[in-house]
């Protein structure tokens, strides 16, 4: 067993995200009919919906990891699921026991070739040597010893838009580690600058066999997460007016994170109304109270 699998225990407790939003008392839930908050932003595998997209964009990765075909990027604005997908991607990997040795890094702020390399080396718990090239080629002996145990090493990197244009150079290079196929398969998902740091290395962009980009969600899948969401959490009735969903999606422009803040602020104002269905006046005074973080836009 290697080093990378001793420590899957370690590296799966490191994926749970805290949950800075308000909770509720039982006796609040109680009044709108739920069990627990149906929309907290922590991760909780219970409430992940996955839309259509999604759906595909996860299945084409997986093939890809089974195909060994290198490098794949998963793009798309703050809140638009990311890291839900990358921490899914994460979990299936480590579901396949001895098949996959993955690794999931939540951010990558490297700077330097040589930061981004010494991170990616610790995360698979090697004790490499302190030069670039001797690291890269003790890397790659690692992986050659992976193949060799038919076990396929799976990086799955979140925030990858973080990493500098020059710190990208690791990952070029361990594209040509190549026995038949790839020695490594490595998943990226970031923002949109991600494409500057790919701009200044069109040889690494031209290598990325899979580029997919995340679209903010439909009206309707809107409506399916919410639903979704509310049956998870013990309420089968609608919680929202049809008004209300409106005023929920103008507001979100479909993007999960707002819209999930939205929805659980709406929710405190019912608690505090006494409201046992959301009105359009609740989501838009919960969208006034969610701007007040960006400020006044006349300062």
């Amino acid at each position: 067993m290697t080093n990378g699998k001793k420590n899957r225990a370690s590296k799966a407790a490191g994926l749970a995200a805290p949950d800075n939003i308000t909770r509720f008392t039982m006796r609040e839930l109680g009044l709108l009919d739920l069990n627990e908050q149906p929309f907290s932003v922590s991760a909780d595998p219970r409430f992940l919906y996955l839309t259509e997209q999604h759906k595909a964009a996860l299945s084409r990765l997986q093939d890809s990891i089974d195909w060994r075909e290198g490098l794949c990027v998963i793009e798309g604005p703050i809140g638009a699921g990311k890291t839900t997908m990358a921490r899914r991607l994460y979990e299936l990997c480590m579901q396949q026991n001895e098949a996959l040795e993955p690794v999931y890094i939540h951010t990558a702020s490297y700077s330097t070739p040589m930061m981004a390399l010494r991170d990616i080396v610790t995360h698979y718990r090697l004790d490499t040597r302190r030069a670039y090239l001797d690291k890269i080629r003790d890397f790659e002996k690692y992986l050659i010893s992976l193949r060799k145990q038919e076990t396929n090493p799976v990086l799955i990197i979140d925030d990858a838009q973080l990493m500098a244009s020059g710190s990208l150079q690791p990952i070029q290079d361990f594209l040509n580690f190549d026995i038949s196929s790839k020695l490594i398969q490595i998943i990226l998902f970031g923002q949109q600058e991600i494409h500057k740091s790919f701009s200044k290395n069109p040889a690494l962009l031209d290598r990325a066999i899979f580029w997919r980009k995340l679209d903010p969600l439909t009206f309707a899948e809107t409506v399916q997460m919410i639903h979704f969401r509310l049956t998870v959490a013990g309420r089968f009735k609608p919680l929202f007016t049809e008004e209300a969903i409106g005023a929920i999606y103008e507001a979100s422009k479909g993007v999960p994170r707002t819209l999930m803040v939205i929805c659980h602020e709406t929710l405190h104002i019912m608690v505090t109304k006494g409201h046992t269905e959301a009105q359009g006046t609740d989501v838009r005074e919960a969208v006034e109270i969610y701007n007040e973080r960006y400020g006044s836009q006349d300062e």
